[in-house]
């Protein structure tokens, strides 16, 4: 739209008229604004729309984390294959505590203490696992 057509078509109204914008969104959803402005960035008038943000609630937030050079990112650690994604699970769960390393457990209400895990499908011990074993057994 040109400029002298905007201002012919406002001259059909009274001066002192309040002038608001309406943009229809699809879904019938309708925001009208009542701060407008006029500005010029180069290519000629430009309206904009200032949001009245009065009533309504704007949650800001940032979250930075950064990790210790002690830290180190959390691996996939390769403990063989097993039965079921159970007992996967369940291995990979028994090498987290006995190592204390800080990651989720899947079932964290099981007894790791006393869980022996079973051997993998090529019928022996996972050498990480089988480590934590001798441990536990050099310990009794």
């Amino acid at each position: 739209m040109k400029a002298q057509e905007l201002i012919d078509l406002l001259k059909r109204f009274d001066p002192e008229s309040e002038v608001r914008l309406c943009i229809n969104w699809p879904g019938r959803v309708s925001e009208v604004y009542e701060r407008l402005r006029v500005v010029d960035y180069g290519d000629g008038p430009q309206i904009n729309a200032d949001m009245d943000l009065r009533g309504v609630v704007v949650y800001v937030g940032c979250v930075l984390h950064t990790r210790l050079p002690s830290e180190t990112p959390s691996k996939e650690i390769d403990l063989g294959q097993y039965e079921s994604t159970e007992t996967a699970a369940r291995v990979r769960d028994f090498f987290i505590v006995h190592r204390s390393l800080d990651e989720p457990l899947n079932y964290p209400d099981f007894d790791y203490q006393r869980w022996i895990p079973p051997r993998t499908t090529s019928g022996e011990y996972n050498e990480q696992i089988a480590a934590i074993l001798r441990e536990k057994l050099l310990k009794e």
